[in-house]
């Protein structure tokens, strides 16, 4: 049986800080190095401390920054998957979802989806509600949910009229129902990966943001480290370790190039984006709609507080791009897809508050569709330097799943492993659909305990990725001097922050620029 750790299960007290000390990981023979601090690096880190693996995680800019921050915040359970009867999917993401939402029960709750359906294909009512059953005795049989913990509904299919009162503004011409089922979702995925990196930190492990990987390090053909450097000091320094983990999202390609030679299977990128509207909800329901046409992508809309968050757009983008932002048209062509198959939405490019982009992997070359499977490189294998390894994840949902994966077929070790959780936060980060910072004192020491336990080195990082901050802009910058008393800061050094964090939100509508008021 393996040993079992409860980390905080009342207060989150135990959860060791994620402490930036480059100085210190100098001196260590790491087993494992990992490079990218996004969802995947994170997960590699997680599971490394539990199966006592000697861990590091660097990560060149700071930590959840990049694809991992532009979640439509969705944790699917697979139940598309039985469209296409792929069952080991479905199970893998039936069980991953149970797993986050056992093990960060304030950070997940349930999310009531529902799909119009008009008697086509798959959506009809009949078809609907065979998948259901199917979803249902599947999901009990795998997803692993113990006794204690809560049960998702097992869906339905509803009347035309009751669709009708669940969404009033629903297209009724062909309308023969409504399915519903129902997944999960993340309230603050920010502070989800935070915690998920010191909840690792705290079985012995380590991570550093702003540290880039510049050199990889070889001894008669096999890894022995990296040459390092601290983005913040300009320093660079030797990292010792017996093996590399390139988990760097829409950098793997190319750092596996730099380390080793171009693997092209291994990331051929889509844009994918996301929008968070400034427009009331719909419905209760996470609507997935259509434009009813052959062809045509399904969508969420998910009641986000009073806005609504909708994706996901995709565009093939070409092989050498590396900021992941959409163009003003590519917005304006998601609002009218969205407008068509959401009549009543009536989403116009003022009412985008926030553009989430970022680079997913293609299914193929040329292709707008992301990727349903994950690579795995064993460089070593193929004539490269043994002990390097190259990912490219998916699915935020199944991150935990490929680095166990990972870790299982590098057999690193072979003790027990520790067991956790559950998680709680032990910060309030403002209320997680509307953000907000508070300016008083009392707000101020809560700040100032954020960035002393959670690695942050410039004002943005607390603001944009250690919880919702981010949601209520002039609340935030009316809290400026609150922000440089927590993160210690002079009149010199605060006018500096202040200026990157315009600058970051100025990012949040992407090409559409900033707007006056609210998010960005």
């Amino acid at each position: 049986m393996p040993r079992t750790t409860t980390v905080a299960p009342d207060t989150g007290a135990s959860l060791s800080p994620i402490i930036r000390d480059p100085d210190a990981t100098q001196s260590t023979e790491h087993d494992l190095l990992i490079i990218g601090g996004g969802i995947h690096g994170a997960a590699l880190l997680l599971e490394s401390a539990r199966r006592g693996i000697k861990a590091l995680l660097i990560e060149q800019d700071d930590f959840g920054g990049a694809t991992s921050w532009n979640s439509l915040r969705i944790l699917h359970g697979g139940f598309r998957y039985l469209q296409s009867m792929d069952l080991p999917r479905f199970i893998e993401s039936v069980r991953e979802r149970r797993w986050f939402m056992r093990t960060f029960p304030g950070l997940v709750e349930p999310l009531p989806c529902m799909m119009p359906l008009y008697g086509e294909g798959l959506k009809r009512p009949s078809a609907f509600r065979a998948a259901l059953m199917m979803n249902k005795g599947l999901g009990r049989l795998f997803e692993g949910r113990r006794p204690d913990e809560q049960r998702l509904a097992s869906g339905d299919v509803l009347r035309p009229e009751d669709v009708r009162k669940a969404w009033p503004g629903v297209p009724t011409d062909g309308l023969t129902g409504g399915g519903v089922w129902y997944d999960a979702r993340m309230t603050s995925p920010e502070r989800l990966l935070i915690l998920m990196l010191r909840c690792a930190c705290s079985m012995g492990v380590s991570a550093l943001n702003y540290v880039r990987a510049e050199e990889l390090l070889t001894e008669s053909g096999r890894v022995v480290g990296i040459e390092a450097r601290d983005q913040k000091s300009g320093a660079t320094f030797t990292l010792r370790a017996r093996s590399v983990i390139n988990a760097a999202g829409p950098w793997c390609r190319s750092l596996a190039a730099h380390f080793d030679e171009d693997r092209p299977a291994l990331f051929r990128p889509v844009l994918a984006f996301n929008v968070l509207l400034d427009r009331e909800p719909l419905s209760r329901y996470s609507l997935a709609v259509a434009p009813r046409r052959t062809g045509a992508r399904t969508y969420f809309l998910t009641p986000m507080g009073d806005r609504i968050a909708a994706g996901t757009f995709q565009v093939s983008v070409d092989g050498d791009v590396t900021t992941p932002e959409p163009t003003a048209e590519m917005v304006v062509r998601f609002l009218d897809e969205l407008n068509e198959a959401a009549p009543g939405l009536e989403a116009e490019p003022e009412h985008v508050r926030c553009v989430w982009s970022g680079l997913v992997p293609a299914d193929r070359p040329g292709s707008d569709d992301s990727t349903g499977r994950s690579i795995v490189i064993n460089h070593g294998r193929h004539g490269g330097p043994k002990g390097l390894f190259s990912i490219s994840g998916v699915k935020y949902t199944t991150a935990r799943h490929l680095a166990s994966k990972v870790l299982d077929g590098m057999a690193l070790s072979n003790g027990p492993r520790t067991d956790f959780g559950p998680i709680v936060d032990p910060f309030a980060t403002g209320h997680p659909f509307s953000g907000g910072v508070d300016p008083s004192p009392q707000g101020s020491d809560d700040l100032a305990r954020i960035v002393e336990q959670e690695s942050v080195v410039h004002a943005d990082d607390l603001i944009m990725r250690r919880g919702t901050f981010w949601m209520d802009r002039e609340s935030v910058l009316g809290g400026m001097p609150a922000i440089g008393r927590a993160m210690g800061l002079n009149e010199r050094e605060l006018i500096e922050e202040q200026q990157r964090l315009m600058e970051a939100f100025g990012r949040l509508r992407g090409p559409l620029g900033p707007v006056g008021t609210g998010v960005g």
